[in-house]
């Protein structure tokens, strides 16, 4: 119980480094209180940090040299640099030829982006935009010193407890294991909430560069199909949050980002982004059997932005983990950003198989045909004719 006791308390204290707390005083042998160290006045840090960093960062890759690819987003990390507020980094942009869906930035302005997410992106100047201003706001925030100096405070919290218990203080020594268990979990969720704040920072970035902040909302979308989601143990455990996650937060800062973008770009077609990209948002399809109607009836919670056309939902069915082989149900459909449950029909008759239990998945389509969204798999049962 003492051993339990010791390790919810260092939970409870390290969990602590993402808020501002109150000094407490401290019995001799609790565990030590873990604030939010702060920042350096300076920058020297930064540039220090940032120094021996680039080989690894280049992850044995060298720089991309399709100018197709590596123009536009050249363009666009300088147009948001130029918003940026004054910084003393010489900031540049790296696109590295290896092939990772993935970006970084260093403490000092040198942005990556890997040859994987260039592909995924191409010259779509909205999304680069998407990726770049939140790599740009994680070193203008100088989120990467914060991880360092946290990382560095804890690390000497261990350090003078492992003295103490080798001196023999047995209390400290349960203080210890306490500290090195809960401080990586404590790390990972500051790191999480510096994503957000990269997020929301950089959405508004994106609106005064001239790109709609919906398209922050498109490349979490477009990520979360390339690269597929956590699970919420998963991301407790993960510096990075759940794109679900990234989404309901993003949309807290949404309004801000907006209105800075409608009061500088009051004609979204004379933007450097241009108009914004049709957004869906979908919540858990739910499935019926309908014996009588001879049918599956799939309900699918739906909202858009951005939509003055009908987008096309697809219910797509496998068994198991192989392709049914059956051609997807398909109907389009007007989508406000009122949330609206559709209701889709597979008849019985799409299935000659006996095995009438599916895998399905409702995948959604812009105006223009393109892929906009998927949801999670879920259970369908077609009755037979």
């Amino acid at each position: 119980m003492r051993l339990i006791r010791f390790l919810f308390l260092a939970l409870l204290i390290l969990s602590s480094c993402t808020a501002s707390l109150a000094e407490k005083k401290q019995k001799r042998r609790s565990v030590p209180d873990v604030p939010l160290v702060p920042l350096p006045a300076g920058y020297e840090l930064d540039l220090k940090l940032a120094a021996s960093g680039h080989a690894r960062m280049m992850m044995g890759g060298s720089p991309l040299l399709d100018t197709g690819v590596t123009r536009p987003a050249q363009d666009v990390f300088q147009r948001l640099v130029d918003n940026c507020f004054p910084l003393p980094y010489p900031w540049k942009l790296t696109i590295v030829n290896k092939d990772v869906v993935n970006a970084s930035a260093n403490s000092a302005g040198q942005v990556y982006a890997y040859g994987g997410m260039a592909r995924l992106l191409g010259s779509d100047s909205g999304l680069w935009a998407a990726v770049l201003s939140h790599e740009i706001a994680h070193t203008a925030m100088r989120h990467q010193v914060q991880l360092y100096l946290q990382r560095l405070y804890i690390n000497q919290q261990i350090q003078y407890y492992r003295r103490l218990a080798a001196a023999g203080d047995k209390a400290a020594n349960w203080t210890l294991i306490g500290l090195t268990i809960a401080a990586p979990i404590a790390l990972n969720k500051l790191s999480r909430d510096l994503e957000h704040q990269a997020d929301a920072g950089g959405m508004l970035l994106m609106a005064r560069a001239g790109y709609h902040p919906d398209l922050i909302f498109a490349l979490h979308h477009r990520l979360r199909m390339a690269t597929g989601e956590q699970s919420k143990l998963a991301a407790f455990f993960s510096d990075h949050p759940r794109w679900a996650t990234r989404d309901q937060r993003s949309e807290r800062a949404y309004a801000d980002a907006l209105a800075e973008f409608d009061r500088r770009w009051p004609d979204t077609g004379a933007s450097p982004g241009g108009p914004p990209p049709v957004i869906a948002f979908l919540d858990s399809p739910m499935s019926a059997e309908k014996k009588r109607e001879k049918s599956a009836g799939v309900t699918v919670p739906i909202s858009c932005r951005n939509a003055d056309r009908p987008v096309a939902l697809h219910v797509h069915l496998k068994q198991g983990n192989r392709e049914a082989g059956i051609p997807d149900v398909r109907e389009e459909v007007a989508c406000t950003e009122t949330p609206n449950p559709v209701e889709l029909r597979i008849p019985a008759t799409v299935s000659p198989s006996r095995n009438r239990k599916f895998k399905a998945q409702v995948r959604v389509f812009d105006p223009d045909g393109h892929l906009i969204e998927i949801s999670r798999e879920f259970d369908v049962r077609i009755p037979r004719p």
